[in-house]
């Protein structure tokens, strides 16, 4: 019995390390999207910095108010078709993504 037990414990000890498992490699194509950087718009120098009522008076604290709101304007605008052309980007890569995601194949 005792001869026995030794014969089959080693066996039992390597259980299936004996047995080369199969290793399949499968090649899966991952989409991968590179956003570009956003453009670098500098925000643009207010006049009503540097003017004073008392240097100018009302009439050309006015004027300056007035072109600072269209800067600001134009400024606001650039930045919002900025997000505006991430958010078109964001979409398109959604609907290439999961196409191509719905095009590998489930092996």
């Amino acid at each position: 019995m005792n001869k026995l037990l030794i014969l089959i414990l080693p066996l039992l000890m390597t259980g299936c390390a004996w047995m080369t498992p199969k290793i399949q490699i499968v090649e899966v194509k991952i989409p991968v999207a590179v956003v570009p950087k956003p453009p670098m718009i500098k925000r643009p120098p207010l006049a009503m910095e540097t003017v004073s009522i008392q240097s100018s008076g009302y009439d050309g604290y006015v004027k300056a108010l007035e072109s600072d709101l269209i800067r600001m304007q134009t400024y606001t605008f650039n930045l919002e078709n900025i997000i505006d052309t991430y958010g078109k980007l964001s979409d398109k890569l959604d609907d290439v993504n999961s196409k191509d995601l719905k095009n590998v194949d489930q092996k």
